[in-house]
């Protein structure tokens, strides 16, 4: 059964468990889960912050970011919007700075604790050279660039309120099949779907003032498929002008393919597990290679549904 303990600008606590409708989504490049619960309407305090429990199970933390009362002919409703914690460090602009040898805890403590977040997973390290936070970064752009430096990753806020030094698990695994008695997590449809529209087959670069776009970037496997989409990169202030070309044609083969499935109930700690589809048909096929990058659980009167998006894991 699912529980949501609010808490109100007063810090009192408020239960609901009525919920009438409710979505929560996660992506891998949003660094905030977002939710959206509808209950009846009850009377309340102005509130902050809200859990939600599957039974004893943490499974959303984050911030109210909109409560609204809405009046229908069908009756009154409660409607509550909120983000993972990861929004309250994504809202807060960070005081700029630069450290010599910052360490997890030093970032943390200054840049993460004071919004409500109260721990971290992963190691306690130091980053040995200067990290310049500027003007106009966030708190969590802050956090960022500490680990990006110091451990080469993308943190992430769980479903507990916590820092995931680490990011996303892309270790774990996850097989999705069309019937339940097949093991893994059963699908009730699937969408493979290729989006020539996505793909960049060239990209020419300038890389000094003198010169023109002469340095020509191609994707072989797009003008082998007679895709022809060409991009001019400008990258005279860039150090890695063809890396960034790279970058270029590599994220529009990762958003040139993917897999859509519906999958029956609730599916929400899975975001970035590797991934296993078979296949309906008769011959037993089966696509690899693929990870979980987005995940929205539906509840309604009717629903009671994940869909979740897979793309490829190597491009």
């Amino acid at each position: 059964m699912l529980k949501f303990i609010f808490k109100d600008i007063y810090d009192n606590e408020v239960e609901l468990e009525s919920i009438l409708a409710l979505s929560i989504n996660k992506e891998e490049n949003v660094p905030a889960d977002d939710m959206t619960a509808v209950f009846a309407y009850q009377d309340l305090n102005e509130l902050v912050s809200v859990k939600m429990y599957d039974n004893d199970k943490i499974e959303f933390t984050g911030i109210v970011d909109e409560q609204q009362k809405i009046v229908t002919g069908g009756g009154m409703y409660l409607k509550i919007i909120a983000r993972s914690m990861a929004g309250a460090l994504l809202d807060n602009e960070s005081v700029p700075v630069t450290y010599n040898h910052p360490s997890t805890s030093l970032i943390f403590e200054r840049h993460v604790k004071p919004f409500g977040i109260k721990s971290y997973n992963g190691n306690n390290s130091t980053y040995f050279g200067e990290l310049v936070i500027s003007k106009g970064m966030s708190n969590f752009q802050a956090l960022s660039n500490f680990c990006n430096n110091c451990f080469s990753t993308t943190p992430r806020i769980n479903s507990k309120g916590e820092v995931d030094i680490n990011g996303l698990s892309y270790d774990k695994s996850v097989t999705f099949s069309p019937k339940e008695s097949e093991g893994g997590i059963e699908y009730i449809s699937m969408t493979e779907s290729i989006k020539r529209c996505e793909e960049v087959s060239a990209v020419n670069v300038k890389v000094t003032n003198s010169s023109g776009y002469l340095n020509v970037v191609k994707n072989d496997d797009a003008q082998k498929r007679k895709i022809k989409r060409e991009r001019y990169l400008n990258a005279v202030l860039t150090d890695t002008p063809m890396k960034c070309a790279d970058i270029m044609i590599k994220n529009g083969k990762q958003n040139s393919y993917y897999v859509k499935l519906v999958c029956p109930f609730r599916h929400l700690d899975i975001l970035g597990n590797k991934a296993i589809v078979k296949s309906a048909s008769s011959d037993s096929s089966k696509i690899e290679n693929l990870y979980v990058s987005s995940v929205r659980y539906t509840l309604n009167h009717s629903t009671d549904s994940t869909t979740v998006i897979l793309k490829r894991r190597d491009v």
